[in-house]
């Protein structure tokens, strides 16, 4: 009993020792380390690091893949925030030094995105990438801020209180050690990460990424020497790949980094709709509406944006970096801004993949054929030229008043071909040349690169960056015939039996019944006899088989120009054609507003004439001032001419006084001087020139003139006249697939349908069958080759060719090459459009109709139901 009860008081007192103990403890914690505890605690907070989604593919209609995301990587540098000091700061120079020779020896670059930059006197100013006036001073605020310069708040508007670039960058580079032995070049590369990490430091938990899609020989010796290379480290991303290298590169595009302030013009392009972008909507210092792209999600210079091509048109689908497309991870990090450790993490949902109407098959031969007709077109001018010489002389007659005398003539060097589904308006193949590559846009050019495809002079007179499929408008030509004829039958100016005589130069009378001799228009023929025998009793038929311009001047003038331009529009000529892609120009033919439109400044007119005739009038009006003795104000000329233009609303007649008037009230010149010296006549004269006139209304009946439209617009044209009327909207995409699998197909949609009569169709397509017949002698009779024809290809496709003079030239090299193609011509399924500019003729364009025509016809006759071989009759 004694050894149990002392057993029962050990326990005890073994218990309240422990209890004692654990009393002790508490108290530590709570009174003696409570205000430590406390204090890191205060010190900690969560952060949240967005995680992007893969971008979609491009693929072509038969799922073959055009531009996909592939694995890469990446080299990141890390500041630690608790490493502030000099000796630290010297340790992050070296070891950025040395990570830069790696990463250059291994074919890299880093970023270049210092805001010090030399100029060629070697003199420093800051180049901040941004034009507007307000941008510049809010970077300027945050580089001030972020590395420490101090700015008033006043003083920003006043930029000569600004620290200077020499003084920012002499500061700066002994900040962050630079070495003194180091070029200007050497060190802004250091310079420019310094300037990063610096300009990122509310987000000190994330490395800056200096250099992306580097090699794997850059990886293996950042990794091998990561201990000595303090804050660098690489990491696996993905980069933009685009494996036909230059094959569609106009129609995918290419990415740039995202930065800055956008437009929301700009997001609409995107394919972004106000649903997006609502919340985020701000006035910039003009008015204008623009986002901020980093509230849609973007991390400025990190992710990739669509600067061309679907890349841009189909952004909002494509990309990953929205926010509402973004996963997360949420960690824990110090007051430095260090991570403690991750405590969630959330998915990113990756963007959509966009599939085209195009056959990748179809674009490669298509963009061959445009190559080798450009190069066949070149030469054979150049053979032209040398004969011509050698013989008379001719061309250097022709270009008398030209500085380069013949080396001036421009001869082929660029041109488009668009393919179409004449039942859908969907492209099958969309070329323009020349190419570039979209792969050298991933990692960024290099000035060579830039000079080579932006800066030399190659570049500037073949502009390879522009997809003159889409945004090149020239002359139509004689591939407009068919919108006149249609509308002459349409309006009744015309029927089928309608019959004209080609007198080989048209004339027109004026009011007074008189002949207008001067610059009549004439028949291509050139010839008065040959257009007696040949281009005699025409009707439609015949004159679309001859070509005829004297019949279409004709047919023009009885329609007049409100009816003629009501019919471009209506088959889709004059208005966006809706394909998904940024940059379309829209095309124009004819008419009072289109000439000279009174309601609008010069700079939004449609055609570079009333900038003429306003600097013109601008010339006549400092004349009269110094003829009077008085001052040459130059706004007041300016606001005078402007004015004056404005009178001409289609006729000048009976203006004389509010000429004399506005003279009067702008400059100062009494009334009755002008009239006496005769101004007001000079000053109607000049009017007279953006009058339009029945002159022109011919000239548009065969398209030319002020006339101008664009190889894609030409497609849809004939696509409609192919199939008898409808005319399409255009589509480049066939469907968007998302990253569960929903699919949204882009169906086909109409513009316009014309209810003709089908004799007035089959009118129209017999003369196309007869244009490229040899037996009929049609202007494209014998443009084709030998084996082309006995081959049997000729009777199996219509077409029209177009020889577009060019408004500045007489010389006949300098004609855009048009061939408008039906194929195949007894049950249409597609349009070939050639469009070469200095292209010399029509039917020089046929080599290239040849290549994509006998492309598309062998592989139809190929899968054939009768020409497949039945199943059984391989079994004995």
């Amino acid at each position: 009993m004694k050894n149990l009860t002392s057993r029962f008081v050990l326990i005890a007192v073994g218990m309240l020792g422990m209890m004692a103990a654990l009393l002790i403890g508490l108290g530590t914690l709570t009174i003696a380390d409570g205000e430590s505890f406390n204090r890191q605690a205060l010190e900690r907070s969560t952060r949240t690091v967005e995680l992007k989604g893969t971008r979609g593919r491009i693929l072509d209609r038969n799922g073959v893949v055009l531009a996909y995301s592939d694995t890469s990587y990446n080299v990141e540098f890390f500041r630690d925030p608790e490493r502030r000091s000099e000796s630290d700061s010297a340790l992050y120079t070296e070891s950025l030094i040395r990570a830069i020779d790696i990463i250059e020896k291994g074919g890299g670059k880093t970023i270049d995105t210092f805001y010090i930059h030399m100029d060629e006197n070697h003199n420093l100013a800051y180049s901040w990438g941004v034009e507007s006036e307000q941008a510049i001073k809010a970077r300027y605020k945050n580089f001030c801020d972020a590395m420490g310069f101090k700015i008033a708040e006043e003083d920003l508007d006043d930029m000569s209180k600004w620290p200077t670039a020499e003084y920012a960058y002499k500061q700066l580079r002994k900040a962050w050690q630079i070495p003194e032995e180091m070029t200007f070049e050497e060190a802004s590369k250091v310079m420019s990460i310094r300037q990063e990490v610096l300009l990122n430091n509310y987000r000190a938990y994330q490395p800056i990424t200096i250099a992306y899609d580097v090699g794997m020989d850059v990886v293996a010796e950042i990794e091998m020497h990561k201990d000595e290379l303090l804050g660098l480290q690489t990491t696996q991303s993905t980069s933009r790949v685009y494996p036909r290298g230059t094959t569609a590169a106009h129609i995918l595009g290419y990415l740039s980094r995202s930065s800055g302030v956008v437009p929301l013009s700009t997001l609409k392009e995107m394919g972004y709709t106000e649903e997006d972008f609502k919340g985020f909507i701000e006035l910039n210092k003009d008015g204008e509406q623009v986002v901020d792209m980093a509230k849609m999600g973007y991390s400025y210079n990190d992710d990739m944006i669509g600067a061309s091509g679907i890349e841009r048109s189909m952004e909002a689908y494509l990309t990953g970096s929205t926010s509402d497309k973004q996963g997360n991870r949420s960690i824990e990090v110090n007051k430095y801004g260090s991570m403690i450790r991750e405590l969630d993490s959330t998915s990113p949902t990756d963007g959509s993949d966009v599939m085209l109407t195009i056959d990748i098959s179809l674009q490669q031969v298509t963009e061959k054929a445009l190559q080798d007709v450009i190069k066949s077109i070149r030469e054979k001018e150049e053979n032209r030229i040398a004969e011509k010489e050698a013989e008379d002389g001719h061309y250097t007659k022709a270009t008398a008043n030209r500085s380069g005398g013949v080396d001036s003539i421009n001869k082929a060097e660029t041109g488009a071909i668009v393919v179409m589904d004449v039942e859908t308006g969907q492209v099958l193949a969309l070329a323009s040349s020349p190419s570039f590559d979209p792969n050298m846009f991933v990692a960024g050019l290099s000035k060579d690169q830039v000079i080579e495809i932006f800066e030399s002079e190659e570049a500037e007179s073949t502009t390879p960056m522009r997809n003159k499929a889409i945004s090149a408008k020239s002359a139509p030509g004689s591939i407009f015939k068919m919108v006149t004829g249609l509308a002459g039958l349409m309006e009744g100016a015309i029927t089928l039996d309608t019959r004209i005589d080609c007198e080989y130069l048209y004339y027109l009378h004026d009011e007074n019944g008189k002949l207008i001799e001067t610059d009549a228009p004439g028949c291509w023929t050139k010839s008065l006899a040959k257009s007696h025998r040949d281009h005699a009793d025409q009707n439609i038929v015949a004159a679309l088989k001859n070509s005829c311009n004297y019949y279409f001047c004709e047919v023009a003038n009885r329609l007049g120009i409100t009816k003629l331009n009501d019919w471009a529009g209506k088959l889709g000529l004059t208005s966006a054609t809706g394909i998904e892609l940024p940059g379309e120009s829209v095309g124009m033919v004819g008419g009072q507003s289109v000439l000279y439109d009174n309601t609008l400044p010069v700079t939004q007119q449609k055609t570079s004439l009333p900038t003429l005739v306003y600097n013109q009038i601008r010339t006549l009006l400092r004349g009269y001032l110094t003829q009077r003795g008085m001052e040459v104000d130059e706004e007041a000329v300016k606001l005078c001419a402007s004015k004056l233009l404005q009178l001409q609303d289609g006729s000048v007649t009976n203006k004389g006084s509010e000429v004399r008037r506005i003279i009067s009230e702008e400059l100062g010149i009494p009334e009755g001087v002008v009239q006496s010296y005769n101004w007001t006549n000079e000053i109607t004269s000049s009017l007279t020139e953006l009058q339009w006139k029945p002159t022109i209304t011919i000239r548009a009946g065969f398209g030319q003139g002020v006339s101008l439209v664009t190889p894609i617009a030409v497609a849809r044209y004939a696509a409609a006249i192919a199939n008898g009327g409808t005319v399409f909207d255009v589509h480049i995409v066939d469907r968007i697939i998302n990253s569960d699998g929903a699919i949204n197909v882009i169906e086909p949609s109409v513009y316009n349908k014309i209810d003709a009569p089908q004799e007035y169709w089959d009118a129209i397509h017999q003369g196309l069958d007869k244009v490229v017949s040899p037996e009929d002698g049609g202007t494209a009779a014998e443009a084709f080759s030998p084996e082309f024809v006995s081959a049997g290809y000729t009777s199996r496709i219509s077409g029209k060719t177009g020889t577009a003079q060019t408004g500045t030239s007489t010389i006949d090299i300098e004609n855009t090459s048009w061939f408008v193609t039906i194929v195949p011509n007894d049950k249409p399924e597609i349009v070939i459009i050639v469009c070469v500019p200095n292209g010399y003729s029509g039917s020089s364009s046929a080599i290239a109709v040849e290549e994509i025509t006998k492309y598309y016809l062998d592989l139809k006759d190929a899968v054939a139901p009768e020409t497949l071989v039945r199943v059984n009759a391989l079994v004995p």
